[in-house]
């Protein structure tokens, strides 16, 4: 084979790696399936000095781990993420202090796993607890 057909064969290699990616299901930013996160439920209302609140989280990946995070919580409401064992979905507590801010927050939740990142917000509603 002569240089310039050989050096056509290995772009055409390199490329075709590149578009197709390598390794696992899971071939990051150049393909694959995006991973995606969902809440059980839209809107999620605790109370201050309440009992904790739990509600699904469905994450779609192809691993069986992630990292979750939240931001955006007004003060005095803590969260808490469990997965279950075969898979990144499963459970976010929430639970609001007694002196925890009053009102209608927009949390955003972003969730990385296999290479990937994804976000979602959700509606949390800080209602007066019972004296």
């Amino acid at each position: 084979m002569s240089s310039p057909k050989l050096a056509t064969v290995m772009v055409a290699c390199v490329l075709a790696l590149g578009v197709c990616g390598c390794g696992g299901a899971a071939s990051g930013p150049m393909g694959g399936n995006p991973i995606s996160v969902s809440l059980e439920n839209s809107t999620v209302t605790v109370k201050q000095g309440g009992a904790p609140v739990i509600v699904l989280i469905q994450i779609m990946s192809p691993s069986e781990t992630a990292l979750v995070s939240l931001t955006g919580l007004p003060g005095g409401v803590g969260e808490s993420y469990a997965a279950s064992d075969t898979n990144p979905s499963g459970t976010l507590t929430f639970k609001a202090g007694k002196s925890a801010t009053l009102g209608t927050f927009t949390p955003k939740i972003t969730v990385m796993s296999a290479g990937q990142t994804a976000m979602t917000t959700f509606t949390l509603v800080v209602e007066k607890g019972s004296s």
